[in-house]
């Protein structure tokens, strides 16, 4: 391949100083890493200076991806320099009280870059140097070498073929400093990226190709070896893969006010190839936090102020401008569609007409509903109206309350995923004239990585005479059954026993909770941590001695299936204590790793909590036993191998 830079007898001298570049001749090669030492003030700088025509040379021929870049005015350099040019300065300059995404998408706002692509080459930018998941965090919150790292991003968010960087590790430790030039050397060898460094660190040198020294002005070439670099067409590192099936999830809200799991289920998915786009019919309002989602997909909206146009879509599709609506709304019932859910049935219409239309802008070759009401329902209107297969998800809250359009919308999807057999076996009894074929049990995979296993058996032991730490986490409402646990805990207080209450997790019955801590006398005892970042719930776990899920089941039917909480409580190998429910049991077996009490029976799960205070030994045989088992019971490469199979399958991709 042709170099990409090719420089001859350059020339650069300042007024009243010797020269500082004197016929200096280089050739860069696509996916060169090239490395320029020298002592400090011997014109290291100047020359990465005029390469990246920052400075015109007083003398000489420099010619870049083929320009003669001399010939160029000003505002052509310019142009020239942004397209095809990255620079990477010893310090990262970023603006501290910007978020990470901010800082890297400052290039692309210049560039008049549309908002929705810019999230997306953001995102992949930061996958680069392996930082995507920082992407909401603060600059001023990360180390030096994480910001480095997001001045990388931000030198490579405009896809440039050529790279500059001036001593981007001279004020970083040895450690750091290694990472950053492996993160630069993976970056031009895989994607053709020719990259030219200044260092004066020989520890840095050794990670480049070719390695120049610059003395009294003249360059000189110490070690050349080119590497073997495929030819591309054209060069993008910002490119995803080509996705198995263009598949898009549709969500009431996304992300999610509490939970990680929807946003787990969008990661797993796009990891597949399944995932081209994410659709939410509501604002996230003030509740819903961004935090852990570094999908490079944007999230694209309906909310209040698009449900207009998406009437005047629906009310178009029923006038039989492109297909006849108004005959799948008659033929689809509403949960009392003239009474309390007429607005929800026609808001899921509306959004069904809108996706339908944002499906053709985005070739959408299938829908995936997180939801089996008005997801599910906007889902159904697309996939018909646009002649596509489509599915979506039952939970066991959503069994609640069904709705009266449950028969058709399953008859028409291409399978129901359902999050636990109990549920499974719910929609079966719930609709017995539906093929059983259709319901599928496929299981959510864990949203936290646990720790390795101990090998030591006595250093997770506790001493029966220290503080019981009590973990419950999820969202604070009567369905979790919490105030059984407060109640159980005062008995504890007043047998003597030494216990902390962890309650992590906000919802609307909060502040009924909190008052009934009070009256319990349990303000010592319990503490309501509210919402915590995901990523530090695992210090709550490693630091707990038992995880409590004491759910029930409510009077309007309302239950959990098998909480995310727990789930992760399992992997890192906490004693769990839970009620009764059907879709907990199934993870947990009685006495071999976990116990179970039944709903709402406050006495006898003081007497568990009481018990396992006790015995040390028995909490950490009934973690490990969970450790060990869950893998098994949640069998995450099975559960993607077949939601690949289902999608290809309904897509004809087989």
């Amino acid at each position: 391949m042709a170099p990409v830079i090719v420089a001859k007898d350059l020339y650069k001298c300042y007024a009243g100083f010797a020269p500082v570049l004197r016929g200096v001749n280089i050739e860069v090669e696509p996916g060169e890493m090239v490395a320029i030492m020298g002592p400090s003030g011997c014109g290291k700088s100047t020359m990465l200076h005029v390469l990246g025509m920052l400075h015109a040379p007083d003398a000489g021929f420099l010619e870049i991806l083929g320009e003669n870049v001399l010939n160029l005015d000003r505002e052509q350099t310019a142009a020239f320099r942004r397209g095809t040019m990255g620079f990477v300065m010893q310090s990262s300059n970023l603006f501290d009280h910007s978020t990470v995404f901010e800082n890297v998408e400052f290039p692309l706002i210049y560039e008049k870059v549309p908002p929705q692509e810019r999230w997306e080459r953001v995102i992949r930018a930061l996958e680069l140097v392996r930082l995507s998941a920082r992407v909401h965090y603060r600059s001023n919150r990360l180390s030096g070498g994480e910001q480095q790292r997001v001045a990388i991003a931000r030198a490579m968010v405009n896809n440039p073929r050529i790279l500059l960087a001036d001593e981007p590790t001279g004020a970083l430790d040895a450690k750091t400093s290694r990472l950053i030039m492996d993160n630069f050397r993976n970056l031009c060898h895989t994607g053709g990226v020719a990259m030219v460094v200044v260092t004066h660190d020989p520890k840095m040198a050794e990670f480049c190709d070719s390695v120049y020294t610059l003395e009294d002005g003249i360059l000189h070439c110490r070690k050349r070896e080119i590497p073997c670099i495929d030819a591309q067409e054209k060069y993008n590192l910002l490119a995803g893969p080509k996705p198995v099936v263009r598949g898009a999830l549709v969500a009431e809200r996304f992300p999610e006010a509490s939970g990680q799991c929807l946003m787990n289920e969008a990661h797993h998915l796009h990891a597949g190839g399944l995932l081209s786009r994410i659709y939410a019919i509501r604002d996230n309002g003030f509740l819903s936090s961004p935090e852990g989602y570094a999908l490079p997909l944007a999230v694209r909206r309906i909310g209040a102020w698009r449900m207009f146009g998406a009437y005047m879509d629906m009310f178009r599709h029923m006038r039989g401008s492109s297909a006849n609506l108004w005959g799948l709304w008659r033929t689809l019932p509403g949960r009392g569609r003239w009474g309390h859910w007429l607005w929800d049935h026609l808001r899921s219409f509306g959004s069904g007409a809108l996706l339908a239309r944002w499906g053709v802008e985005e070739n959408i070759e299938m829908f995936y509903a997180a939801g089996a009401h008005g997801p599910a329902t906007a889902s159904w209107v697309a996939s018909r109206l646009l002649e596509v297969p489509y599915a979506f998800a039952v939970r066991s809250h959503d069994l609640a309350s069904p709705g009266l359009n449950w028969e058709s919308k399953v008859r028409d999807a291409v399978f129901v995923r359902c999050d636990t057999n109990a549920t499974r076996q719910a929609m079966c009894e719930l609709l017995p004239s539906v093929p059983e074929s259709k319901f599928v049990v496929l299981r959510d995979p864990l949203t936290l990585t646990p720790p390795e296993e101990d090998t030591d058996p006595v250093a997770s032991t506790h001493n029966p005479a220290n503080e019981l730490n009590i973990l419950a986490v999820g969202t604070i409402c009567q369905r979790k059954g919490y105030d059984v646990l407060l109640r159980a805990c005062a008995i504890l207080k007043n047998r003597g026993l030494d216990f902390k209450l962890k309650l992590v997790g906000s919802g609307p019955d909060r502040l009924r909770l909190r008052l009934l801590a009070w009256r319990l006398g349990l303000q010592s005892k319990v503490q309501f941590m509210g919402q915590v970042p995901h990523e530090n719930i695992s210090d709550l776990y490693n630091k707990a001695d038992v995880f409590v899920a004491p759910g029930r089941k409510t009077r309007q039917g309302d239950m959990d299936g098998l909480p995310s909480a727990l789930v992760e409580a399992l992997a890192f190998g906490v004693a769990v204590v839970i009620s009764d429910l059907p879709g907990q049991k199934e993870a947990v077996t009685n006495g071999q790793n976990g116990r179970i009490f039944p709903q709402s029976d406050v006495i006898a799960l003081a007497a568990i909590l009481e018990e396992l205070a006790a015995n040390p030994h028995e909490r950490r045989r009934l973690g490990d036993a969970a450790r060990r088992a869950l893998p098994a019971f949640l069998d995450e490469d099975g559960v993607e191998a077949r939601m690949n199979a289902f999608f290809k399958e309904a897509c004809h991709k087989l």
